[in-house]
């Protein structure tokens, strides 16, 4: 019997071991090296060029799985991957996505095939491999990738994610700088960095270089004089910028490219008018509406006083605080941020009517004259979810905005969290001049708006337009821009036809606050060609690479908004390139084929995700993906047991993530998920996309997010992805598995699931035909003045003080009143607030129409009772015996409890996310208290 142990080694790598033992058997440290890891950046001009190499023996007797774990920014594209083993060296190649499936799935009916996985977070993405590697042996793994550096506010920043928690003989990071602009400033920071490490950074700045070393020694990187652990935690972060002057810009020419960077100082902004639209609906409640209001108070503030602005606050209703524009005066400023403080979460979303009211604004201030006639006019749409109420089909609502603005303003979308969906925003947001940015749930989440509105708040310069001679370029990237923000860069490359060319004219046309600007220039060509050769350790062909890398981009964007025609056309043309420069894009996948421990060769395949692209299939966020069959999100587990607040995600100090998800199809045997030490650092959960009828069986270990340090935990199930019956899930902290347990009743009985004597809060559930849990009606009664029914069609409030009853259908409902509120979080969510108790009911069609209920038990008192609600006080358990062949064993309020270690589906989840369990049969005999009996209720209103 094979089972894995795991030293997780985080950040820069993650190193996993696994022998072939006794369960009992624990993995000594010192079995696997980690002798060298270095990360070299080259950076040319803005692009980036980063090199990551891991060296790890093995010095154990026996084989060990070690795998490769890095972190790259969102923007990159990936260009190379190796391996190298006994002498022998497996690189990736990219393939067309379509190509790279069918070798995957080939290599999934031969039993082979192992999944590469990539995840992304906020502003990075993680890659990770693993392979197992003989005794006595090493393995060298190599990862390149390449990037654009994007100027914002002032700054150009190079982000290496460093987070080890081992020590490392052999740690450095090497990053060279070349600017022939020259560099203006450059500094090293990183919140980790104590006055001990920054001893060891060197940087040495010139008039155009610089090169940065970090190496710390093992005595820098411990947490202490005697520690083990390393100090190492967080992002080693370069910041710079480059030395500019009102000039036509930046030219670079190699080897028959060009690059024009232009970013004009010392201009006069223009001024601005600004309607802020903010979603106060239901669904914004708690720490989101707080942060806004944080958000909002600060940007009012810093609005210049020669900008005008506006407020729109909606739910079901609109509500403009004035119904123009003002002047940014201080008396206007502080009469706003009294309307801010009074901005309440209530009631449904109505984005169309919201957008609609701020273009109205901003058009009658224009057509009377109350603004400029030179200024710019913005929308900033703030919202956390689909539209409810009011116009809500996507498609109309996007062409309602559009035919409203008419090319006259630009509208910038932010969606708030992952209840939004993130790709109508963008295209909403891209049709109308703008972008859409999201907005993640966090304890920084005001900064992330103020930071937002610092970036557009400040125009220099509109409707930029940069000209080349058409007999002298082709394949120019986007040359038009509608706007220039001070801190911002505006990058244009090409290629040159003519090889005679001495000289590139270049011509630019802009609008400024004062007047039309025009400026001309003609680059010698010869001379740059000389001044890039000067730059010996960058590699040469970086303009011809940041051009593929730009085009590439730019075509992706323009997808979304394309006809299906116009679509099919650009990512044909994005394709090619993509394969020509071996980038891993969206529409690619690179294929790595490596060795198996049985002597077989197994094909791991890495795609690369796009913001929002899950949504389509109802999973939110996006992630690095098996052929879009699994994706990932930064949402915690919204768990019918234990859960954070409703839409919560921890902040980077709370979260940890456990182990890796790998896709395999198993083959007469168990495939293996080792034993992890927590990151303490924001990871996401990895889940599965559904699939289709004719899935294979299929063998899946998933990340689990939790806030205390884990358990050994093994997951050697075969999970098939057929709808499963639901099970209650009871998440425990401090362990990987969380308790999950179903119960056998007659039908239609209603069962207790939470009374709260403390809070007056009492929700019962009815049973279906079968006596499942998959619930037919909730009762949810607060102390003795509301009972709440909700049904698979409709919902029924009854208010005990006047006897009267208020019905809604799932599509309609929407209430609020005195300490209750009942509305529509997405079409198939409502959400229920008693008191600041929320409540959240799911209405589900698979594996059949049924309903679940998804609460936060923290927030109920611990003497709470009912099947859920006595789990409010907490539940730990102890891990006695974990066994590949099952059933397990734990101990459990003192005595021990047989258990069955497998996968469970998580229907309070929107994404159905797999749920490592470990589950008590025997209607939860010996978990819960007391017989099943105890539970059991005659009326859905009784028990309170």
């Amino acid at each position: 019997m094979k089972l894995i142990f795991g030293i997780l080694l985080v950040g820069l790598w993650t190193l996993k071991a696994s022998e072939s033992a006794r369960p009992r058997r624990s993995v000594k440290e010192a079995d696997l090296d980690i002798y060298s890891f270095n990360v070299d950046c080259k950076v040319t001009s803005r692009y980036a060029h980063t090199v990551m190499v891991s060296r790890v023996a093995n010095r154990a007797n026996v084989s060990k799985e070690v795998t490769f774990d890095v972190e790259l920014p969102k923007s990159a594209f990936i260009s190379n991957f190796s391996m190298t083993m006994e002498g022998k060296t497996y690189v990736g190649v990219v393939k067309k996505k379509e190509e790279a499936k069918q070798q995957y799935d080939q290599a999934v009916a031969r039993g082979e095939s192992a999944g590469l996985v990539r995840v992304s977070g906020r502003k990075m993405e993680e890659f990770k491999v693993s392979v197992a590697i003989a005794a006595h042996s090493k393995v060298t793994f190599e990862l390149t990738y390449e990037e654009l550096l994007k100027r914002n506010l002032g700054n150009y920043d190079i982000v290496i994610k460093v987070s080890p928690q081992q020590l490392v003989k052999n740690f450095k990071i090497d990053v060279d700088v070349s600017e022939s602009q020259g560099i203006s400033f450059l500094d090293v920071q990183g919140k980790f960095l104590t006055q001990e490490l920054k001893n060891a950074i060197q940087k040495t700045v010139t008039e155009d270089k610089a090169h940065i070393s970090f190496a710390p020694t093992i005595d820098q990187q411990r947490k202490c004089p005697e520690c083990q652990e390393s100090i190492l935690d967080g992002e080693f972060i370069i910041k710079y910028d480059v030395k500019r002057e009102m000039s036509i810009g930046n030219i670079q020419i190699v080897n028959g490219y060009f690059v024009h960077y232009f970013a004009p100082v010392h201009m006069p902004r223009i001024p601005k008018n600004v309607v802020f639209v903010i979603d106060r609906s239901g669904s914004m409640y708690g720490k989101k509406i707080q942060q806004t209001r944080e958000a909002l108070l600060k940007i009012l503030q810093d609005v210049n006083e020669e900008d005008s602005f506006g407020l729109i606050t909606f739910d079901h209703s609109i509500t403009p605080w004035k119904n123009k524009l003002v002047k940014a005066t201080p008396t206007m400023i502080a009469e706003a941020k009294e309307f801010v403080n009074t901005i309440r979460d209530s009631g449904a979303t109505d984005i169309n009517g919201a957008v609609l009211e701020g273009v109205k604004i901003l058009r009658i201030a224009k057509e009377e004259r109350q603004v400029p006639e030179r200024s710019v006019s913005i929308i900033i749409l703030l919202t956390d979810g689909d539209p409810t109420t009011g116009v809500t089909n996507l498609e109309q609502i996007q062409s309602n905005v559009k035919t409203a603005i008419k090319e006259q303003f630009t509208l910038y979308c932010l969606g708030f969290g992952f209840d939004v969906n993130y790709n109508f925003l963008e295209k909403m947001a891209l049709e109308n001049g703008g972008v859409a940015r999201r907005i993640y749930e966090d304890s920084d989440s005001a900064l992330q708006l103020q930071d937002f509105y610092e970036e557009v708040a400040s125009p220099l310069l509109m409707d930029v337009e940069l000209q080349y001679l058409n007999n002298e370029v082709s394949s120019v990237t986007q040359s038009r821009f509608k706007f220039f923000y001070n801190g911002s860069e505006i990058v244009v490359a090409g290629q040159i036809t003519d090889n005679d060319l001495d000289f590139l004219t270049t011509d630019i046309k802009a609008e400024s606050v004062e007047s039309a600007l025009i400026l001309t220039t003609k680059s010698p060509i010869a001379n740059k060609d000389k001044i890039s050769e000067k730059q010996q350790y960058i590699f040469g062909d970086y303009i011809e690479r940041l051009w593929a890398y730009l085009t590439i981009q730019q075509k992706l964007s323009k997808t979304v908004t394309a006809s299906e025609e116009d679509k099919k056309k650009l990512q044909e043309e994005a394709l090619k390139l993509s394969l020509s420069y071996n980038f891993v894009t969206p529409l690619t996948s690179m294929v790595v084929t490596k060795p198996e421990d049985e002597g077989r060769n197994q094909s791991m395949v890495a795609d690369k995700p796009q913001e929002g692209e899950a949504h389509e299939d109802d999973i939110d966020g996006n992630a690095y993906q098996y052929f879009s069959r699994s994706s990932a999100r930064h949402h915690p587990m919204a768990l019918p047991g234990l859960s954070g607040p409703p839409g919560y995600i921890p902040s980077r100090s709370k979260v940890r993530s456990y182990g890796s998800r790998v896709l395999r199809k198993s083959r007469n045997r168990f495939w293996k998920n080792s034993v992890s030490i927590p990151r303490p650092t924001f990871r996401t959960a990895k889940y599965l996309r559904r699939l289709p009828e004719t899935a294979p069986t299929l063998t899946i270990a998933t990340v689990h997010l939790l806030t205390m340090p884990p358990a050994p935990t093994f997951i050697t199930r075969h999970v098939n992805i057929y709808p499963q019956d639901p099970k209650f899930i009871i998440p425990v902290p401090s362990r990987m598995h969380s308790l999950c347990f179903d119960v056998s009743v007659s039908a239609g009985t209603i069962l207790q699931l939470i009374h709260d004597p403390d809070s007056g809060i009492t929700i019962n559930g009815k049973t279906d035909d079968a006596g499942k849990i998959m619930f037919q009606a909730f009762s949810i009664k607060y102390k003795d003045q509301y009972k709440v029914t909700v049904g698979l069609e409709n919902i029924t409030l009854h208010t005990v003080e006047d006897s009267s009853d208020q019905n809604w259908s799932w599509k309609s409902v929407q209430h609020s009143a005195d300490k209750i509120s009942l509305s529509l979080v997405k079409k198939n969510v409502m959400k229920i607030i008693f008191d600041n108790k929320v409540i959240k009911i799911m209405l589900l069609k698979s594996p059949g129409p049924f309903l679940w209920l998804n609460v936060q038990l923290g927030n109920f008192s611990s003497s709470s009772s009912g099947l859920l609600g006595q789990f409010a006080k907490g539940v730990s358990y102890e891990e006695k015996m974990v066994s590949l062949n099952n059933p397990s064993r734990i101990e459990l309020q003192g005595h021990d409890l047989d258990v069955i270690s497998k996968l469970e589906t998580d229907y309070g989840n929107s994404s159905k996310i797999k749920v490592r369990c470990f589950v008590v049969d025997s209607n939860g005999d010996g978990l819960i208290d007391g017989p099943l009996s105890r539970y059991i209720m005659t009326d859905l209103f009784e028990g309170s």
